[in-house]
């Protein structure tokens, strides 16, 4: 089951970038198929707000990796994915109901450049401005904060 939460839309769909404050969420059951769900849900949230195609990449590889995270290591029964945009700044958060699940395999050594997992977290703190991972009995929060050059619209970068 989706739930998906949506701010009403536009009263100026010419505005560029909405400098009002916007929030939007998703959530779903955790499975391989949900993670090009919630990336897509990300990129229309992103898009809506006419916000450069950069921070749309960014926002769509952040959800990409927190959400397999959430699939891969948390055990949840549902993965939850929320936008907040607020003028300046856009925040890219994935909550959980799980707890950690044992590795599979080992961790990726930072050297193993031929790795194929284990660097996710990194990939998201590399990219964002700020990184907050909240764990505990009740699962995991992790908000990535990508900060947002008022001067930049998705028409002007076009």
């Amino acid at each position: 089951m989706t739930t998906t939460i949506a701010p009403e839309p536009l009263a100026e769909p010419w505005a560029r970038p909405v400098s009002a404050v916007s929030w939007s969420a998703c959530a779903m059951a955790p499975s391989a198929a949900c993670v090009p769900s919630m990336r897509h849900f990300v990129r229309s949230c992103v898009r809506r707000l006419r916000l450069a195609e950069e921070v749309c990449d960014t926002a769509c590889l952040v959800v990409s990796e927190l959400v397999t995270n959430a699939v891969l290591h948390s055990g949840s029964h549902s993965v939850t994915v929320m936008v907040h945009f607020g003028g300046s700044e856009l925040v890219v958060a994935v909550r959980d109901d799980g707890h950690w699940l044992e590795r599979t395999r080992p961790r990726a050594n930072r050297a193993d450049h031929s790795a194929t997992c284990g660097r996710g977290l990194d990939l998201v703190r590399a990219v964002s401005d700020d990184c907050a991972v909240d764990a505990g009995p009740d699962g995991t929060l992790i908000s990535a904060l990508v900060r947002i050059d008022g001067s930049t619209t998705a028409e002007e970068a076009a």
